[in-house]
């Protein structure tokens, strides 16, 4: 029978004193690796002991591992402070790919689209740091929805000056294509072009355009006045029409002459009755 001393090297379970030696030796060794942490709080040693390391060698390389992913730690990307100059801005920017001004970002305006407007758009861009590909992408769609925007306003200007248009064939009845040869008579003598016209347009509507050149163009002597209106009862409009009748109701002798049966005079009220009571 193993005297004490025999059984205090070979352990009271009775295991060898190698095993002995081995355990006491492991129990050092996982002392001596939680040194390095002994300084870390609860969370940061659940993240080492999650990680794997088992010594400071361990977290070397793992940083190592990621600065070569990365690229380097000069490529690695740190967001500017909420105060940032106007040079850390410039530099965090470059980083991201914007190009070194607004003309680098090749943009182009669309057919009949406005030089300065893109030149507005490409600084802006430049200001708020887009890389080439967000300022191109951006620019795409702005440009679509200012297309659609432009069409559907063009469509509803063009609806509105056909009810204009309806509304003053109404008024001006069988003097519409008469007041019209007049307005163009008035825009030749002015030598007026297209667009000098759509911007009166613009300004004025389609209606009341055609009625000043209208206005304009009888008064170039092209046709004959007394007053103000047509003698021969065309080319007035029917409130013009009217306003003759009653004029010429309260002309004793117009009207002497027409009860008489005179021809022009029957001619004449006939006309304007006509002109008064057109489109009615």
């Amino acid at each position: 029978m193993p005297d004490q001393s025999a059984a205090a090297l070979l352990g009271d379970n009775g295991t060898s004193a190698a095993s002995a030696v081995g355990g006491v030796a492991s129990t050092n060794q996982s002392s001596l690796g939680s040194v390095w942490t002994a300084a870390f709080d609860e969370d940061t040693n659940a993240y080492v002991s999650n990680k794997g390391w088992k010594e400071p060698a361990d977290l070397l390389t793992s940083y190592r591992n990621l600065e070569k992913f990365a690229g380097g730690a000069k490529n690695l990307l740190e967001l500017p402070p909420e105060n940032a100059t106007s040079e850390q801005l410039d530099a965090f920017y470059s980083k991201l790919g914007r190009p070194g001004n607004p003309d680098e970002y090749g943009l182009q305006p669309p057919e009949g689209g406005d030089p300065e407007l893109t030149n507005w758009f490409k600084g802006t861009a430049h200001k708020l740091g887009l890389t080439a590909a967000q300022a191109k992408a951006l620019y795409t769609e702005w440009n679509g929805m200012s297309g659609a925007m432009q069409e559907k306003l063009q469509a509803q200007k063009a609806q509105e000056a056909e009810t204009e248009l309806k509304a003053l064939k109404g008024e001006w009845g069988q003097a519409y294509d008469t007041n019209v040869a007049a307005g163009r008579r008035a825009v030749q003598a002015l030598g007026l072009d297209a667009a000098r016209l759509s911007a009166y347009e613009e300004k004025l509507g389609t209606g009341e355009m055609l009625k000043l050149f209208a206005t304009l163009g009888s008064k170039m002597g092209e046709d004959s006045f007394e007053g103000g209106r047509s003698e021969s009862g065309f080319g007035v409009t029917p409130a013009q029409a009217r306003q003759e009748i009653a004029d010429l109701k309260m002309d004793k002798q117009f009207m002497d002459n027409y009860l008489k049966g005179n021809p022009d005079a029957v001619s004449k009220m006939r006309r304007l009755m006509e002109q008064a009571h057109a489109g009615a």
